[in-house]
């Protein structure tokens, strides 16, 4: 069984020479405390504290609008149309992460081929939700101070220096792989515990949190496209609407695998044993 692997598909949005930062209680604090909790997306919707409660965490209706005609690659029309039109094949359904449902509200074709539909004035209402997972917040800031009053309940701050923020996420790939499995010897489950560990493994993903508000609207000549649009929705977990942008995040998000499965937590979180990581901490 090999260790948890990490990740690191966005490594350019961290930004060089900024830090990350982590507000919370002295008693919970890396330094003193030696240890790191992990939350869950669901937990979030539903923790007691005002200030990072989100009951949407993880999911999110759009409206999206395409203005004039818009050209959309085949496999992204699909999706975003699923159930109401059919294409012909599974083939130009690309599997994605999570629940996601359609509703077309107007929907104009008017050309295309095989890689490319046309549509004109047309708009739908999408659903996504990501699938639960492990997750762990931190905040991308310039300066130490500019940590100060992000979260005000919070009494303590430890920072990082984002050149860490990939080695962060395998020690904590490696601490929660390890967690799981002593948990499934000792009755301790993090996972379901009926599902064999085989290959078991971590995927670890980090990057800023993206602020999206719940109209898009694309156009032929909008800088933001349906690529991306696609590209922001397929991973649920690093979408959040516009009213969190003051807690500037930077999130890692764990995805636990066991052969050709993804196992979802059966707890809100989880305590690792972060000792060896203190010295990282500032």
């Amino acid at each position: 069984m090999g260790v948890g692997r990490c990740w690191l598909p966005f490594l350019r949005k961290v930004g060089i020479g900024m830090l990350l930062a982590k507000n919370c209680f002295t008693k919970d604090n890396l330094k003193t405390r030696k240890t790191i909790k992990l939350g869950t997306l669901y937990e979030y919707r539903k923790i007691e504290s005002a200030q990072i409660v989100d009951k949407d965490e993880g999911k999110y209706s759009f409206l999206l609008k395409f203005d004039g005609t818009v050209e959309i690659e085949r496999r992204w029309f699909s999706l975003m149309f699923q159930g109401a039109i059919g294409l012909g094949g599974d083939e130009h359904h690309p599997r994605i992460p999570g629940a996601m449902s359609a509703a077309i509200h107007k929907l104009e074709m008017v050309g295309g081929d095989e890689q490319i539909i046309k549509v004109r004035n047309s708009s739908a209402s999408i659903q996504r939700e990501a699938l639960n997972g492990f997750i762990f917040c931190m905040s991308q800031v310039r300066k130490f101070r500019d940590a100060v009053g992000l979260f005000p309940d919070y009494d303590d701050c430890w920072y990082m220096t984002t050149t860490k923020a990939h080695d962060l996420g395998v020690a904590l790939s490696i601490l929660l792989r390890d967690r799981i499995t002593s948990g499934r010897h000792s009755g301790n489950h993090i996972v379901d515990p009926n599902i064999p560990l085989v290959n078991l493994s971590i995927h670890c993903r980090h990057e800023l949190v993206s602020y999206l508000g719940r109209e898009i609207h694309i156009s032929d000549t909008s800088v933001f496209t349906a690529d991306h649009f696609m590209d922001k929705i397929w991973d649920m977990a690093f979408v959040k609407p516009p009213s969190f942008l003051a807690e500037k995040e930077y999130r890692f998000s764990f995805t636990v695998v066991a052969g050709d499965r993804i196992l979802i937590p059966t707890v809100d979180n989880v305590v690792l044993n972060a000792e060896h990581l203190v010295d990282w901490a500032i």
